[in-house]
């Protein structure tokens, strides 16, 4: 995993050539287009073997990564970080969602530029409004029968790993997040 990279100032990264991907957003220009004027408090997690088990049960997709990289919303909601992996490398993202845990928004972040057609708006916005428990994502790692999320030619993986990314984070919402809202 590389979480690192957030860490690295946006000028180190402005001379260096896109060797892993191409770097689209920092994590402040995309908690500013998810949330613009919003402040945001880090609510991460590491995730226990139970948590893990309870969202594989929920939606049947991989857990990658124990740690949750979760920002609270002053203007409410959750912006989330996270990566899948893609065809040749990991694809990191933002996640927006509502105080009900509904999608607002998804930025890309990093990617291969090969595949970047997951930044299009038009794709992305088949998500919007998407919530556990009424979405139809992915299942076993494929498209589930019935999904409206469309996957691109060129970039059939990409697409279907962040579609399981997105079904991962929205069971993620309601198995961590939603029991301690009030």
């Amino acid at each position: 995993m590389r979480w690192e990279f957030f860490m690295i100032p946006t000028v180190a990264l402005s001379g260096m050539p896109a060797i892993a991907g191409a770097y689209y957003l920092t994590l402040g220009q995309a908690q500013n287009l998810l949330f613009p004027g919003a402040t945001f408090t880090k609510d991460f997690h590491t995730l226990t073997d139970s948590q893990i088990n309870q969202i594989v049960s929920e939606v049947d997709v991989k857990v990658w990564n124990r740690k949750l990289r979760i920002w609270q919303v002053s203007t409410g909601g959750w912006f989330i970080i996270d990566q899948v992996k893609g065809k040749d490398d990991w694809v990191s993202y933002a996640l927006g969602l509502d105080e009900t845990g509904a999608v607002t928004g998804i930025e890309i972040l990093e990617c291969w530029e090969q595949y970047n057609q997951i930044r299009l708006p038009e794709w992305r916005a088949q998500f919007m409004g998407a919530r556990h428990g009424e979405f139809i994502g992915t299942r076993y790692g494929r498209m589930q029968e019935g999904s409206e999320i469309q996957t691109i030619t060129g970039t059939t993986l990409s697409s279907v790993h962040i579609t399981e990314g997105i079904t991962r984070l929205l069971a993620t919402f309601a198995v961590i997040i939603a029991p301690r809202v009030p």
